[in-house]
């Protein structure tokens, strides 16, 4: 029942507070300020409901909807083995992230979309590259030849309109992609893979700089625990893009 409520930490860090702060406004289980029920965990934790927070942002002029553009395209980073498979330490926690992938594949390719698909690599003779490994050491395994980087068996036969093979944090900052999406005149970027905090987040605030309205189904995106992904989420919907269901997602895909 914990994994769609946000721990303290999270929860202060949305607001703009300490969590001290929060500790010193509770009584009797309510931030009355906020407007907050805290929940505490069999151990003793706090936690906070995620759709409080959430309503908290609305009411304070956050999470308005920008929505979708005149052509989208379908943007995926990282659903590779690295990312997927729970032997691999790079594995975001799995749930229905593949077969959602494949659904948002599948109406793309209906509605002739296009589609790129771009995975992270490690060169050693790149800066970038020993920079990023030298905060995130396990990015050393994404070497272009290794079978850490081959995409996700039931995503590997699809008909992609580009595969990226990038050394860089954001799938924008290589002008090889901007390039591709901007001779093909779009302005929604419909954004999934891994990982949420990481480089969806990056990649949804350079894309936003960069001009595009940005999308993001839910479902389609994943991190190494429920507590990261509810919290990037709820900041992404908050201040860069629009997180939407599935559902709604492949509704507005539609002429």
């Amino acid at each position: 029942m914990y994994e769609n409520l946000l721990n303290i930490s999270d929860a202060a860090k949305l607001l703009g507070v300490s969590p001290s702060t929060l500790r010193r406004l509770e009584k009797n289980g309510n931030i009355e300020e906020y407007g907050l029920k805290v929940i505490y965990t069999p151990g003793g934790q706090r936690r906070y409901i995620q759709d409080d927070i959430q309503q908290l942002y609305s009411n304070q002029g956050f999470s308005e909807q920008i929505g979708f553009g005149e052509k989208p395209a379908v943007l995926i980073r990282d659903l590779t083995i690295a990312f997927t498979d729970p032997h691999s330490q790079l594995s975001i926690k799995l749930e229905n992230q593949i077969s959602a992938t494949q659904q948002l594949i599948e109406e793309a390719l209906l509605q002739k979309i296009p589609i790129i698909f771009s995975i992270t690599i490690y060169k050693s003779d790149n800066l970038v590259s020993r920079l990023w490994s030298g905060k995130f050491p396990l990015l050393q395994i994404l070497d272009r030849e290794s079978t850490w980087v081959n995409i996700h068996p039931a995503l590997s036969e699809y008909p992609y309109d580009m595969i990226n093979h990038s050394v860089y944090i954001t799938s924008l900052y290589d002008n090889q992609v901007d390039a591709f999406l901007k001779r093909q005149g779009i302005d929604t970027i419909i954004l999934a893979g891994a990982t949420t905090s990481g480089s969806i987040r990056a990649t949804a605030v350079e894309a936003l700089q960069k001009g595009y309205r940005v999308i993001i189904p839910k479902e389609t995106v994943g991190d190494r625990n429920q507590t990261l992904q509810n919290s990037t989420l709820i900041d992404l919907n908050a201040r860069y893009a629009d997180v939407m269901s599935l559902d709604k997602v492949l509704k507005g895909m539609k002429p």
